[in-house]
């Protein structure tokens, strides 16, 4: 019998969202709400990953999966995936964004909102 897997397009599940929940410490927050299926939510994952790296200690980052959790589709009003809601450390929506979104424009974004992340933290090798 064949390898039903065998040709199969689907890119790797990326890794286990860092969160899901908001905790109340002060830090901006990054929301991001997409899926394990959509190309463009697999790369902000990755985008996630790199922001966790160099600015973890600055930045709340929120990963949900709204596949897995589908009742939160009308809560953050999501009118397609993937979507990113910035909020400030008060949990006040500061805008938002619907596509992908590199790790420079969502640091951008922050600073235009006054809450600079400061520069990327540079490379150890």
């Amino acid at each position: 019998m064949p390898d039903s897997t065998a040709g199969s397009a689907l890119p790797p599940a990326p890794p286990t969202p860092r969160a899901t929940e908001i905790t109340a410490d002060g830090r901006p927050v990054l929301v991001e709400l997409g899926s394990n299926s959509c190309a463009s939510c697999v790369a902000m994952h990755r985008v996630l990953d790199e922001l966790q790296s160099s600015h973890g200690d600055r930045l709340q980052l929120v990963s949900i999966n709204i596949l897995e959790q589908p009742e939160l589709v009308g809560q953050w009003k999501v009118i397609a995936i993937p979507t990113q809601v910035f909020l400030d450390g008060n949990r006040r929506e500061l805008g938002r964004h619907i596509g992908f979104l590199s790790a420079d424009a969502i640091r951008e974004r922050f600073a235009a909102a006054g809450l600079p992340l400061g520069p990327a933290a540079a490379d150890g090798s």
